[in-house]
């Protein structure tokens, strides 16, 4: 965490550029030709020659001139950015398409342009963007890739270009736009292979699978009946019966399982505060990510199973649920909240007051190195016969001895370690002790 805190400092001169936006900076030339110019009226005085006062003249008009046309012939740029794709995973590379429009009444020069961003990424040299012609019909795109570092919800631009006199005594740098949004999820790792078998105590967890065989259309269609939605409408099957046939309702099983988060500060030692890369942090921890990311796996593994999955957190509620994809909802929304998510405070009586989700299952709790009162609430989370198995980061000796002598399977795992391997150390834990 200490080096990404280093590298967002590293952004601060991206920042500072654009503090100096509308500002104007005289060039090396224009220096020199003030220089010139002083000399040229010491040598008319000094010599006695009058040319030298027409020397100095052009030698101060000359600066003057490029300061008046970088300041009045500002380009006047619509800018439009688009992400693809518009929500990245941490380590993924993301396209930025950046469409430029001309609001102005003539062509805009020769211009030098990039995008602020919240962190550094690989030098690409300076970027030029040719000629822009005026016209609404006529714009010109330019993309770079981003590669983020860390998940959040950042903001990326505005778009900044530097401009210059066509003497080049004089240069501009000026915002144009506004920031958009860049959605960074959470990496997700494969829990598919050697985890725990996602099994209630009493059968209750077992998902009822859909029928369905490759040409039987009949198993899962009916008439048509009035009110029934158009976008219900199988068409195959319609073609085949010579009229209208619908999908019909399925009906399953759904099995519940349930995830418990610490999202209290005071749950991570290593806590610090954070650079203000992102909107939404305003504190840092490796171990914290760590949990966002076993979160993130766990929450897409079960859902994939076909589980019902309710979360619950020890601070304010911040993390979407699941949904059911069933009814046509899937996991954007949770995995988007969890781009987000940040460490809040919470006391221990409002903790100790909150009600449990319903629903029977089994239950994974996802912490650091949590406080007596957040064990005190994971212990009441789960009643005997329930599968319970708790994944921390660099917990303290008693907290592990507590949940265990409390029926639960513990993994510890380091800020580095692959959520993958903490869910199938759980299989091994849980095949050794049991849960009880």
């Amino acid at each position: 965490m200490a080096r990404q805190r280093g590298e967002a400092t590293t952004a601060d001169p991206g920042m500072r550029a654009l503090r100096r936006t509308r500002s104007i900076r005289p060039s090396w030339r224009a220096i020199t030709s003030v220089l010139i110019g002083v000399l040229s009226v010491f040598l008319c005085y000094g010599l006695g020659r009058r040319e030298y006062l027409v020397v100095a003249c052009f030698a101060f008009l000359l600066p003057l001139l490029g300061i008046l046309f970088v300041r009045l012939r500002r380009p006047k740029l619509e800018v439009s950015r688009t992400f693809s794709p518009p929500v990245v995973a941490v380590g993924g590379v993301v396209q930025v398409a950046l469409r430029l429009r001309n609001r102005g009444s003539s062509p805009t020069t020769p211009l030098v342009w990039d995008d602020a961003l919240p962190w550094p990424e690989p030098s690409t040299g300076s970027r030029e963007l040719p000629t822009v012609p005026v016209g609404r019909a006529k714009q010109r795109t330019v993309t770079y890739d981003l590669h983020p570092p860390r998940r959040g919800l950042y903001a990326i631009g505005p778009f900044v270009v530097e401009h210059e006199d066509p003497f080049g005594m004089a240069t501009a740098t000026l915002a144009l736009g506004h920031p958009d949004r860049l959605v960074v999820v959470p990496a997700v790792s494969s829990l598919s292979d050697g985890g725990p078998t996602l099994a209630d105590g009493e059968g209750e967890a077992h998902l009822v699978q859909r029928r369905v065989m490759g040409a039987d259309d009949d198993l899962t269609t009916r008439e048509y009946r009035i009110g029934d939605a158009l976008r219900r409408v199988h068409w195959r099957a319609s073609a085949k019966h010579g009229e209208l046939m619908v999908r019909q309702e399925e009906h399953r099983s759904h099995p519940d399982a349930r995830i418990l988060i610490d999202t209290r500060r005071r749950g991570y030692p290593d806590a610090e505060s954070d650079s203000g890369m992102s909107w939404s942090a305003d504190w840092a921890s490796d171990g914290f990510e760590w949990v966002v990311r076993m979160t993130a796996s766990l929450g897409l593994h079960l859902e994939a199973a076909g589980f019902r999955v309710a979360i619950e957190e020890t601070a304010r509620p911040q993390i979407e649920p699941i949904g059911d994809r069933w009814e046509g909802r899937r996991a954007e929304g949770f995995l988007t909240s969890l781009a987000g998510v940040q460490l809040l405070d919470r006391t221990a009586d409002e903790l100790a007051a909150l009600s449990p989700a319903e629903g029977k299952g089994p239950v994974f709790a996802i912490l650091g190195d949590p406080e007596d009162a957040v064990v005190d609430w994971i212990v009441r989370r789960r009643v005997n016969g329930e599968a319970g198995y708790a994944f921390l980061v660099r917990p303290r000796p008693a907290v592990l001895q507590r949940l265990r002598d409390a029926g639960w399977t513990c993994v510890t795992a380091n800020e580095w370690d692959d959520p993958g391997d903490a869910w199938r150390a759980a299989a091994h834990e849980g095949s050794s002790h049991g849960a009880r």
